[in-house]
């Protein structure tokens, strides 16, 4: 059984701060390096030079996974990785190619990509033969940092998020392709969409983990009855019975986390890494935050019987 690295997911939890760069590198990153539970952090793409070069050398000193989540910077620009318009699809893929540049900088371990919006049941192959083919483009430029590992993160497909590829049950099969092609891809599992998409996350999970490099848990409304149904990345309830309108409770996360750890490692990483997934907003206590979603996150390790980083 192996040890399961613990990682904040900073862009989600320090949310109202991210749209300030240097507010959000310099004054926030560097009290995250204080907390010793860590062992990876996820950030937005950073693209100030002084910015990145802080960046890196507090993940040199904590000796840090980093994750660059560039997916917001490609949907915010409405490029498409999977788009069926060759002219289209190559500037998509000509935009990721900066954005490695830059995640390069930080010192990113890995990158976090998306699969582009779902299509009709008709064009749905022709999709995914030109996100493959994107993938492969992007996998060979990828290659040229050091140590630089790519992810794609299903999502799902008619609830919330309807990307292209998810869920994973209906991803492995084409990622598999890829993989043999690809090597420095891997899976980043969420376990919302597939909560969201009503399949057993314990099979989802296992049959994501020959790739799975790092994922998420992450509390959602499956109601559709519910106002709030969907994937909104929402809190976890007070401990310690963490009771709230989602499925997620705290023996279920402490489920994925031993399953996560009873498989081996994907060979070419050093660490699967675990994040909680919970989006502040403007006038959240971030720290307050930051600090429950940690008890959680421990009380799940703790549950599970399982060592973290304390």
């Amino acid at each position: 059984m192996k040890q399961l690295a613990p990682s904040l997911h900073m862009l989600e939890i320090f949310m109202p701060a991210v749209t300030d760069e240097n507010f959000f590198v310099q004054k926030i990153l560097p009290d995250v390096a204080n907390i010793p539970f860590y062992t990876g952090i996820e950030l937005p793409v950073i693209f100030k030079k002084e910015n990145q070069k802080l960046v890196r050398r507090i993940v040199e000193d904590r000796d840090y996974q980093l994750t660059i989540w560039a997916s917001p910077n490609i949907n915010e620009k409405g490029d498409n990785l999977s788009a069926l318009d060759p002219e289209e699809r190559r500037r998509a893929v000509a935009y990721v190619k900066e954005l490695l540049a830059e995640a390069a900088e930080s010192g990113a371990y890995h990158v976090g990509l998306p699969s582009g919006p779902d299509v009709s049941p008709e064009k749905r192959e022709d999709a995914k033969k030109a996100l493959f083919e994107s993938f492969c483009e992007i996998s060979q430029e990828a290659s040229k940092y050091q140590d630089m590992h790519l992810t794609l993160e299903p999502l799902d497909r008619y609830v919330h998020k309807k990307q292209l590829m998810g869920p994973i049950h209906e991803v492995i099969d084409w990622f598999e392709g890829l993989k043999k092609e690809c090597p420095n891809f891997y899976i980043h599992w969420d376990s919302a969409h597939e909560a969201l998409a009503e399949i057993d996350l314990e099979e989802s999970m296992k049959r994501a983990l020959p790739y799975m490099a790092q994922f998420h848990i992450c509390n959602c409304v499956t109601d559709p009855s519910n106002p709030c149904y969907g994937d909104w990345h929402m809190e976890l309830g007070n401990a310690p019975e963490y009771k709230n309108w989602g499925y997620l409770d705290l023996q279920g996360a402490a489920k994925m986390l031993r399953t996560a750890a009873e498989a081996e490692t994907p060979a070419g990483i050093r660490d699967v890494h675990v994040g909680v997934e919970v989006r502040t907003h403007m006038g959240d206590d971030l720290w307050k935050r930051e600090g429950e979603i940690r008890s959680f996150l421990q009380a799940a390790f703790d549950e599970a019987g399982l060592i973290y980083n304390k």
